[in-house]
């Protein structure tokens, strides 16, 4: 009877606490971005579907200027919004299987002066300016939560259903000791009054930290160390992939060297400059001059658990006048014929390499992108930009315009962001001079390196 009683009772606490708990597993959800306000204060509005169930954390970058704030917990498809005052523009999109980012666009130094989610579960990111040598102390802090923020009771649904499953247990339990058959009684810790911003529980002894929606500013310590976000929770991961390799010699340069040359030497350089810096871990997909097909590429990145992607190539073109840089993201439809050109031909590298594409899987060979991959096309962008920020300080000549976006293979299904990064034509001589000058090699490592770290650990690198 004890027994039967109990079950019962466990029973009713999981029917009343569940439906609470399943809510808050399911990601936030952003519906939808706006921009409003002037020079003097902006508000950038994000709709959530359901209270964060963390403070949002924040960092500044200054080239190009912008905020970026990342949501925990969450999903979105990419948005895009107008400005307003001094933000130039903001877009949402899904950094990672389990972060949304918001960047807002600068065009001078602004700080966030007050964050908050309302009744209406809106995030609300207000604005306001700042002089430059301010920003740029913003910048040196790096990734932290937003102080001050506030917003609902994450865990007010549930206690509110613990304290009707207390009340249900406690009416049960005398109505059994009332039977004369003693039970020890059970003790559920009714949840805690949830107190107002700033205003501790009144107690006698020193009290807990409470739940306050209120985030103390971090300390320099905590701003200036580095904060890894890997997905095995170690320093995150980003794996570079020299293109072409072995029998498969890539673009042919107009003094006769090979594409995979530069590559792997851009690469193995890259490589050298992250370990020097020491916040990343860094692998190359290939460390020497051996040929992969492009699903072992992908198969690699992911076994090894990348949180981010970088394949190298230089490319080639019939008009010798052709030069500059170029980053490419995945995307169904090319952004224009040169990408669609510049896509078949690099899907096409086992074929040339004498590689039969018949009986290959369909993540290497077909056009489909599922749903998650398209959430990490978004992140893609985002670090496209922060890339060409990046190489441009180094000296890197790009085309008129850096970002392109085609169904290249060797960027499908690796689930993490991926970009190909075109440093250069080869059939120009002097962006051929360049590339396999050690010189020129370095500085597109550089720029790769920096970049890099930027994005996956949201502090700022200086130039070396």
């Amino acid at each position: 009877m004890k027994i039967a009683m109990l079950l019962r009772l466990l029973f009713v606490l999981i029917v009343a606490v569940a439906p609470a708990l399943a809510q808050q597993s399911r990601p936030v959800v952003a519906t939808g971005l706006s921009v409003a306000g002037s020079a003097r204060e902006v508000t950038v509005t994000v709709p959530l579907s359901r209270p964060l169930a963390a403070p949002p954390r924040a960092f500044a970058l200054p080239q190009p200027m912008r905020w970026a704030v990342d949501l925990s917990g969450a999903s979105a498809s990419r948005i895009e919004a107008g400005g307003a005052g001094t933000v130039k523009a903001a877009r949402v999109g899904q950094f990672d299987a389990d972060i949304v980012r918001v960047v807002i666009d600068l065009s001078a130094p602004m700080r966030i002066v007050k964050a908050e989610q309302d009744a209406k579960n809106r995030l609300l990111l207000t604005l306001a300016p700042i002089d430059a040598a301010g920003f740029r102390g913003l910048v040196s802090r790096g990734r932290n939560p937003i102080p001050g923020f506030t917003g609902p009771a994450v865990g007010a649904p549930a206690a509110g259903r613990l304290e009707e499953v207390e009340a249900i247990l406690t009416e049960q339990l005398r109505a059994q000791e009332a039977a004369g058959k003693a039970v020890a009684k059970p003790v559920i810790a009714p949840a805690a009054p949830r107190p107002a911003a700033g205003k501790p529980p009144a107690t006698a002894a020193p009290p807990p930290a409470p739940p306050s929606p209120v985030v103390a500013p971090p300390t320099e310590a905590a701003a200036a160390a580095p904060r890894p976000r890997g997905r095995d929770g170690r320093k995150p991961l980003v794996v570079i992939d020299p293109g072409h390799g072995g029998k498969d010699v890539g673009a042919i340069s107009v003094n006769g060297g090979y594409e995979k040359t530069v590559t792997l030497a851009i690469a193995q350089a890259a490589k050298r400059a992250i370990e020097r810096d020491g916040r990343l871990r860094v692998r190359l997909t290939r460390d020497d001059d051996r040929f992969l097909t492009l699903g072992q590429r992908q198969r690699l990145a992911r076994d090894w658990g990348a949180d981010l992607f970088i394949s190298v190539h230089a490319d080639s073109a019939p008009n010798a006048a052709a030069r500059g840089a170029s980053v490419y993201t995945l995307s169904e439809v090319a952004s224009d014929a040169q990408a669609a050109r510049l896509a078949a031909k690099e899907n096409n590298a086992d074929a040339i390499a004498g590689v039969t594409l018949r009986g290959q899987d369909r993540e290497t060979t077909g056009l489909l992108i599922d749903l998650a991959q398209r959430d990490s096309m978004n992140a893609s962008v985002d670090f496209a930009q922060g890339l060409q920020a990046a190489l441009e300080p180094e000296g890197v000549r790009f085309r008129s315009r850096f970002h392109h976006f085609a169904g290249f293979a060797v960027l499908k299904n690796v689930g993490v962001p991926a970009v190909l990064l075109e440093t250069g034509y080869l059939s120009n001589a002097e962006d051929s001079d360049y590339l396999f000058d050690r010189d020129g090699q370095r500085a597109v490592a550089a720029g790769i390196a920096r970049a890099a770290a930027e994005f996956l650990t949201g502090t700022q690198v200086a130039r070396r």
